[in-house]
């Protein structure tokens, strides 16, 4: 198995656009992405900040203690 190493980025629409990827006509391909360590960091981080956000005794909130609902909100 060859393998080709490269890199890639998302272009202003969501598209993912391979960067200098040579002609591979009619091949099965594995894609393999690694994420870089800045962003990995960052994931982990607002997991932390999340999972600290709300108390191991935090009350459930229920619907019949808002006080204004929002008409424009859909389940």
């Amino acid at each position: 198995m060859k393998a080709i190493e490269t890199t890639a980025h998302f272009d202003e629409t969501g598209l993912l656009k391979i960067d200098n990827l040579p002609a591979i006509k009619n091949q099965h391909v594995k894609l393999l992405i690694l994420i870089e360590e800045e962003q990995n960091d960052w994931y982990s981080f607002s997991s932390y900040s999340l999972s600290t956000a709300y108390g191991e005794n935090e009350p459930d909130y229920t619907l019949d203690l808002i006080k204004e609902p929002n008409p424009g909100y859909q389940l």
